[in-house]
């Protein structure tokens, strides 16, 4: 791990959070992963916090191991808190499925929405969330495009 990444990594405290930066790491890669969860797992084993956050207030990019990790820590008991997101982050399914913002404008990691729903349930739940948006009434469209994201196929209809 070179010294400059570790010299872009910044620990705050604000009330029991130890809150992790990347400073101005918009696109994290596999290193600066690895150097978080080193970062965190140290505030967590070696300094004894049980609440942590990330500031992701210059990320546009996150890999999805990321909310692997943190659902590990919370799955732990940790409470986890994420600071500042921007709204393409704020996207993302895993954000949108298990983060919920706070009255000060943080996001923290919660399962209640999906605690003990079935598989189908879980679609559901997809479906209602994530899906209002969609344009379409036609129920058909949309159970082929629930299948597709559940399954990871692709309709066989040619367009144009």
């Amino acid at each position: 791990m070179s010294s400059r990444k570790k010299q872009r990594l910044t620990v705050r405290i604000e009330n029991d959070f130890a809150v992790v930066s990347l400073e101005d790491m918009e696109i994290w890669d596999g290193a600066d992963l690895a150097l978080l969860r080193e970062a965190l797992t140290a505030l967590i084993e070696r300094d004894g916090y049980r609440a942590i956050g990330v500031d992701l207030s210059a990320v546009k990019y996150i890999p999805s191991g990321f909310f692997g990790m943190l659902f590990e820590w919370y799955e732990q008991g940790m409470r986890i808190r994420l600071d500042a997101p921007q709204k393409n982050v704020e996207q993302m399914l895993w954000f949108r499925m298990f983060f919920v913002r706070q009255p000060d404008e943080t996001f923290l990691l919660t399962d209640e929405r999906m605690r003990n729903n079935t598989p189908n349930e879980q679609v559901e739940f997809h479906r209602r969330e994530f899906m209002a948006d969609v344009e379409s009434n036609d129920e058909e469209e949309i159970e082929e495009h629930i299948k597709s994201v559940r399954f990871g196929v692709r309709s066989t209809e040619r367009i144009g």
